[in-house]
């Protein structure tokens, strides 16, 4: 599971790990500098990372690098045309690498995470990044942007997905966002969607998720994608345990089989 994968320091954020230190802080200017090319910042992750990691600790420095800067954005030490230059830079990339991991040989049996933002949302870096995070742990996801939610791709996109993740960064986009939700629910009735909430908006809307039915709120990509495993993980051991006609109880220690 995501969870055992994931280290404690990787889960606090690349920024607290000594070893990244020159690497973000290089990699800042490069995604900020007006001539930088695509294949610029590839080769950047590709070389000048620390060795031996695995290929998801590039998704989770693409995340520092994207929350580093919304935090100099916010103290005013990085303006709006360096913050609108970098996220569509991190963006492109974010896409392109997703494409790199689609293309290879992929597990058909791999589960499936839909990431989604409800209509009007114009935040969309952090979903790529999720949806990027998803593929480097092998599995298959679809991000999907606002203005495929009235389309037949959401409707296959709801019944195939095993999760969904959805960002929501802005407030004033409640209305719709429960719209969103309704929608899902309509197209979803059983067995029932898990749906993953996260982004500034969801922090601060906490009682109104709840009253939507809303599985989880996540304050970062890396809860996000563990939350997601477990929820597929345990959604695995109940049917394995219909199927025996056995009861599934998860404990610290492991799994219970239960016979009736």
């Amino acid at each position: 599971m995501t969870a055992e994968k994931l280290s404690t320091r990787y889960d606090r954020g690349l920024e607290h790990d000594r070893l990244y230190e020159r690497a973000l802080a290089e990699f800042r200017i490069l995604v900020l500098h007006p001539r930088t090319r695509l294949a610029s910042l590839r080769a950047f992750l590709d070389h000048e990372l620390p060795r031996g990691r695995p290929y998801y600790v590039k998704v989770l420095f693409l995340e520092t690098v994207a929350r580093l800067l919304g935090q100099e954005w916010v103290s005013d030490d990085c303006d709006f045309i360096d913050v609108t230059i970098a996220t569509s830079r991190l963006q492109a990339l974010a896409i392109s690498l997703s494409l790199d991991l689609r293309e290879a040989d992929r597990n058909r049996h791999a589960p499936a995470a839909l990431i989604m933002t409800p209509s009007g949302e114009q935040h969309t870096l952090m979903p790529h990044l999720i949806g990027l995070l998803f593929d480097s742990l092998g599995w298959t996801s679809e991000v999907l942007e606002p203005s495929a939610l009235r389309t037949q791709s959401f409707a296959r996109a709801v019944e195939e997905a095993d999760v969904a993740c959805i960002g929501w960064s802005n407030i004033r986009l409640a209305t719709e966002f429960k719209t969103l939700i309704q929608d899902v629910r309509k197209l979803r009735p059983g067995p029932r969607l898990p749906l993953i909430v996260g982004g500034a908006a969801a922090l601060d809307s906490v009682d109104f998720l709840v009253s939507l039915g809303i599985d989880c709120i996540c304050d970062s990509v890396y809860s996000a994608v563990k939350i997601c495993e477990s929820y597929y993980e345990l959604e695995r051991i109940s049917q394995q345990a219909s199927a025996a006609g056995r009861t599934a109880v998860v404990t610290p220690s492991g799994i219970d089989w239960l016979t009736p």
